[in-house]
């Protein structure tokens, strides 16, 4: 999902009525990434398109359909000074090739109910990482953020530890390999903001998209020489064509416009959304355990985002 942070030419105006239902709506269609994107990973008994398939024809078409569009709209938006080269490409290295190799790699392992919690706990990532290389100020209300939030998120990783069951086949790792992910994906939070100054949020993520699935191609070959092609299943496709479209080529164009008008602080109130309709669609579409711990986990890691988007650092993505 795409970081309010990443996206920091708000135009600091109040929320409205129709900009909350256009940042729901958004929220609540990323909420449904997690249990779709497990679903079109496939298992051994209902095949998919595997994780790193998955990952670049996600990402590959999207770009080109994104790129099209500005090229059809707003040809001057494709434009990127040489200077910003190298920035583009590690933004893609590190928000889309490093994160979704280890993002869905961990997905096939563990649980999309997993996944829900552990993202959620992005904003608290970006946080330390900013106080650690930026050497921004540590706040009290950023310091119980980053703490709570951290308990919260290794108490979720911990909470599936029993290999097997409804989850996956190795969830600790897989919950482990989401977190790498996230430090990835933080780093592209951090390094983007030099971008922001410069280019409108849709240029930002549709370079993004094609660089990255550039990236992830080579991913996306070893996977079919190992594996063999892919035979998806109808809920497979259901799930690609969701994470597609939904997900990817609605939400993202709709949050990046809403940007535009809303400040950023108040939209990202909204990112609370994610993880309580994530964790409850995979506890019943797919049946997977929600145990004490890990509701205990969640908990910690809501009361650090929330005190960390008090203090005004944001984030959130899928």
């Amino acid at each position: 999902m795409p970081e309010p942070s990443r996206a920091a030419n708000g135009r600091q105006s109040t929320l409205t009525p129709r900009t909350a239902l256009i940042a729901t709506f958004c929220s609540l269609l990323w909420s449904g990434a997690y249990v779709t994107g497990k679903i079109a990973i496939g298992t051994p008994d209902a095949p998919g398109f595997g994780p790193f398939r998955l990952a670049f024809f996600r990402f590959a078409i999207a770009g080109v359909l994104l790129a099209a569009w500005l090229f059809w709209r707003n040809r001057a938006a494709l434009r990127v000074a040489r200077e910003d080269y190298f920035a583009f490409f590690r933004l893609a290295l590190l928000g889309m090739g490093l994160t979704y190799v280890f993002n869905y790699g961990g997905l096939a392992l563990s649980s999309g109910t997993a996944a829900a919690l552990i993202m959620a706990s992005e904003p608290v990532w970006i946080a330390a990482l900013a106080v650690v290389f930026l050497k921004e100020r540590l706040t009290v209300p950023r310091l119980f953020g980053i703490v709570f939030g951290l308990t919260g998120a290794v108490t979720v990783v911990l909470s599936t530890q029993k290999s097997g069951g409804a989850g996956g086949a190795f969830p600790l790792l897989g919950n482990i390999l989401m977190v790498l992910s996230l430090l990835f994906e933080a780093g592209a939070v951090l390094t983007v903001k030099r971008l922001t100054a410069r280019y409108s949020g849709m240029t930002i993520v549709t370079y993004e998209f094609l660089l990255g699935s550039l990236l992830l191609a080579p991913f996306a070959v070893w996977e079919t020489m190992a594996n063999g092609a892919a035979h998806p299943t109808n809920a497979a496709w259901g799930a690609f064509a969701y994470l597609l479209t939904g997900c990817t080529l609605l939400a993202y164009p709709l949050w990046f416009r809403l940007l535009e008008t809303t400040d950023a602080s108040d939209v990202t109130l909204f990112i609370f959304l994610q993880p309580v309709v994530g964790t409850l669609i995979g506890v019943a579409l797919l049946h997977e355990p929600f145990t004490a711990w890990a509701a205990i986990g969640a908990f910690l890691v809501l009361i650090g985002v929330w005190n960390l988007t008090a203090s005004g650092k944001q984030g959130g993505r899928l």
